[in-house]
């Protein structure tokens, strides 16, 4: 079974221009998790013998980001141009895999936080995602 280191990982914003362009958002230190959740629809009627379901819609999990923060970094205050935009803005994880993966998929930015402002810490920004339709895994 082969495995897969995290180091190396990217997570870029697009440009939203055609065609889009992706650059990578720096000094990211973990993004958790990637993925998407199916809910359940309770179809039991009085007739069932058990609960009844049927899988619901897919639904992206919230993307959550830790990166050490610089207020002179451009990604990182476009992050929090997304936030206060309000619209849903194109992203891309590559993984380190050979080929490598890519998961692409249209977001919004939910939070924007600067976090551990205390002595002997290093700044870090919190960013939460929601990811708005289908995400593409190529």
């Amino acid at each position: 079974m082969t495995t897969y280191v995290a180091d190396g990982v990217t997570l870029s914003r697009s440009n939203q221009d055609s065609p889009l362009t992706y650059s990578a958002i720096a000094q990211i230190t973990s993004i958790t998790p990637v993925g998407q959740t199916r809910s359940l629809i309770d179809v039991t009627n009085l007739s069932s013998t058990a609960r009844e379901y049927k899988k619901a819609i897919k639904d992206g999990q919230e993307i959550n980001m830790t990166i050490q923060y610089d207020p002179d970094d451009t990604g990182h205050a476009a992050l929090k141009t997304d936030m206060n935009a309000e619209t849903a803005r194109s992203y891309r994880v590559t993984l380190t895999d050979s080929p490598a993966q890519t998961i692409t998929f249209d977001a919004l930015v939910m939070n924007w936080s600067i976090t551990n402002v205390s002595i002997d810490n290093v700044l870090t920004l919190e960013v939460t995602m929601k990811p708005t339709g289908d995400l593409t895994f190529s």
